[in-house]
């Protein structure tokens, strides 16, 4: 015998209700938000958005700087920990250790030793950059290095293949999807670290450069809204854009040819 009670024909009817009105609510507020942005985006003037389109521009440049002395530095050292275990024993504590020190912690120390150079704060921006991104492409290479079969390596040495042989026959193929799995999280944190990179607060002075992320740490400090809803809008279809079209074609190719099955 049940004991619940009967659903009604009101409680049928409520819960279609809920839904809909719960939907209809986020489309009004949804709506809303599209309204107040494109009363924010007005307030731009052509003139503005040539200089967001060049600050771009700049920051993108050194991203790709950033990765490329990543990619450089970390192939080689995250090779050489990923297959040699004793070094890696050694090794992989200290970069855990030193990946683990926020880069801000350092900015004081950079500033002092890099502006006296020619073109000083961009050279710290870039190793601003380089210092909150390169840790997540060496633990990628890093694992990479350690799934290599160790039959593969076997058979690299009987075939006598020389060093540059068996890093390109083996050890890079074997280390492509670990790569761009790498450079797609390095390349979102290096855009991240470029509001911080290129705008620095230092003795009481105001150090930047020209890039994205400098002009949306003017704009936050300046309170002017219409620029940094436009700057930070820019900068997001740009890093969707640069994930749909370029790093998302690689991570294909590197999932099709190169995963070890």
């Amino acid at each position: 015998m049940s004991t619940g009670r009967a659903k009604t024909g009101t409680d049928r009817i409520s819960k279609p209700w809920i839904y809909y009105g719960f939907i209809g609510l986020i489309c009004v507020m949804a709506l809303a938000g599209a309204i107040f942005a494109g009363q924010l985006l007005v307030q731009v003037s052509i003139a503005e958005w040539g200089e967001i389109a060049v600050s771009l521009f700049f920051t993108l440049l050194r991203v790709i700087v950033a990765l490329i002395i990543a990619l450089a530095w970390t192939v080689p050292v995250g090779v050489a920990i990923g297959t040699n275990k004793r070094l890696a024993n050694i090794l992989q504590p200290v970069v855990q250790i030193v990946a683990s020190v926020p880069a801000n912690a350092l900015f004081p120390l950079m500033v002092l030793f890099f502006m006296a150079l020619p073109g000083g704060l961009n050279i710290t921006a870039v190793i601003l950059m380089l210092l909150g991104t390169q840790w997540y492409l060496l633990f990628n290479i890093i694992a990479g290095s350690s799934t290599i079969p160790q039959d593969l390596r076997y058979t690299s040495s009987m075939l006598q293949l020389s060093f540059w042989q068996r890093w390109r026959v083996l050890i890079l193929p074997s280390l492509f999807p670990f790569i761009i799995t790498g450079l797609i999280t390095a390349s979102g944190g290096a855009w991240n670290a470029s509001i911080v990179a290129e705008y620095i607060e230092f003795g009481g002075n105001i150090l930047s450069v020209n890039g994205i992320g400098a002009m949306i740490a003017h704009a936050t400090a300046a309170g002017d809204f219409p620029r940094l809803f436009a700057a930070t809008l820019t900068m997001v279809i740009t890093v969707v854009l640069i994930n749909r079209f370029f790093w998302r074609r690689l991570y294909r190719v590197a999932e099709e040819r190169f995963v070890m099955e």
